[in-house]
């Protein structure tokens, strides 16, 4: 038996200055509505996490979790040396 993905969810964050961290999470059943997902994803909501469940070759269900990190790098002006 292959290994199969069975489900997923795609957990996005966000900051807001009046509510603060925010997190939101969209289900996925197949690695193309992942991609979506991905695709979809802009400015203020940035990809957090993947999580993908499914069963390895011997059937033992499985949880794969990917998790990003983004930066925000603000010009305010500052002079460059």
């Amino acid at each position: 038996m292959a290994a199969k993905v069975e489900k997923g969810t795609v957990i996005f964050r966000r900051w807001d200055r009046h509510v603060g961290l925010d997190e939101t999470s969209t289900a996925f059943s197949s690695l193309d509505d992942l991609f979506g997902l991905c695709l979809q994803a802009n400015d203020p909501m940035l990809v957090d996490r993947v999580i993908i469940e499914g069963k390895d070759a011997s059937g033992t269900p499985r949880t794969v979790t990917l998790v990003f990190q983004s930066v925000t790098i603000s010009d305010r002006g500052e002079a460059e040396d």
